[in-house]
């Protein structure tokens, strides 16, 4: 009998046996609010579990046997319809462990594009809705989440996470609370190096991205394509949610190939380059062929990204690479 079977439904070995205690351990479907939509979970506008592809990721991709992969793709498929064009998180099997409270989850992206999830903040939740626990998953590397697919993921809240521990026998509920959203100003003021009609394009592509956090900055690559004479271009949206002016005077860009290997690290010295209180500016950086370490690149298997951003004085933001000591996240 496989692990997933024995530790999930005791001695019961046919999938038609779980079935359910499959529908017994389900929890309600949460959602991000990618759509735009209020009150998604409200929608009438659904898709059939099976019409999404499964796939696997990380540890579930190749520790399981043909008998797990079996059970996960028949719970999946008894999972109740997903709001189309949303992305939902359904927990289908919690476990109380020696290190912590574990949840096991199918993220389903029930949309036509690829859906990359950075910072996921969650909370355990009591029946009577007291937050014991609340976390922040940083999925980065985890990758994307297919168009139209859903991949199980678990969650471990460790104890030593907890606000208060309650009793082993109360149930506790997986929670996402969106960030609050905040009043965001589109800056017209972008990079020349952009047309007319890519400002419009990244300017609604920058709307789609989750609202910055109150008192956070947030720099985010929008999209890599090709640029002059063999070259790149990376677009990147500068957010402030702070309540002053923020002044960047130098911005980092590392751009990596499918198989992790750095293909270009350029550091930008720049001029002026301010954002407003809880406003946003989008530019375009242009990565020149002399500084592209591999001969041939796929743009399409390229990732940019920028390290986290760390404060200076006279409100101006500096950035770390990953690893180094002075890497403090992103400005407070």
């Amino acid at each position: 009998m496989s692990w997933l079977l024995e530790n999930w439904f005791g001695s019961k070995e046919s999938l038609e046996q779980v079935r359910e205690d499959i529908h017994e351990h389900l929890h309600k479907e949460f959602y991000l609010g990618v759509s735009g939509i209020d009150n998604p979970q409200q929608s009438a506008n659904r898709i059939e579990a099976k019409e999404l592809f499964l796939t696997m990721n990380g540890p579930w991709d190749d520790q399981l046997d043909e008998a797990e992969q079996e059970l996960l793709q028949y719970i999946h498929d008894e999972l109740p319809p997903v709001v189309r064009d949303e992305v939902g998180i359904i927990p289908f099997y919690t476990q109380v462990t020696a290190e912590g409270y574990l949840v096991l989850t199918y993220i389903r992206n029930a949309t036509n594009r690829n859906v990359l999830l950075q910072k996921l903040p969650l909370t355990l939740v009591t029946a009577d809705g007291e937050e014991v626990a609340r976390k922040t998953f940083d999925l980065m590397e985890k990758g994307p989440v297919g168009q139209m697919a859903s991949r199980p993921m678990e969650f471990m809240f460790r104890w030593e996470e907890f606000d208060r521990i309650p009793d082993k026998e109360v149930p506790l509920t997986l929670t996402f609370k969106k960030p609050e959203k905040r009043r965001v100003e589109e800056s017209e003021d972008l990079n020349i190096g952009l047309s007319a009609d890519e400002q419009a394009h990244y300017v609604q592509k920058a709307k789609e991205k989750a609202p910055v956090e109150q008192g956070q900055v947030d720099l985010q690559v929008l999209d890599i394509k090709p640029g002059k004479d063999k070259g790149l271009k990376v677009v990147v949206v500068f957010r402030n949610g702070l309540e002053k002016r923020l002044e960047f005077t130098e911005v980092p860009i590392i751009v990596h190939d499918k198989a992790g290997d750095a293909v270009a690290r350029v550091n930008y010295t720049l001029e002026n380059m301010k954002v407003e209180a809880n406003s946003q500016r989008i530019w375009a950086f242009d990565i020149p062929a002399t500084s592209i370490k591999k001969s041939e690149v796929n743009v399409e298997e390229l990732t940019a990204f920028i390290p986290k951003a760390r404060q200076r004085k006279n409100d101006k933001a500096a950035y770390a690479e990953p690893g180094f000591e002075d890497n403090k996240g992103l400005l407070q």
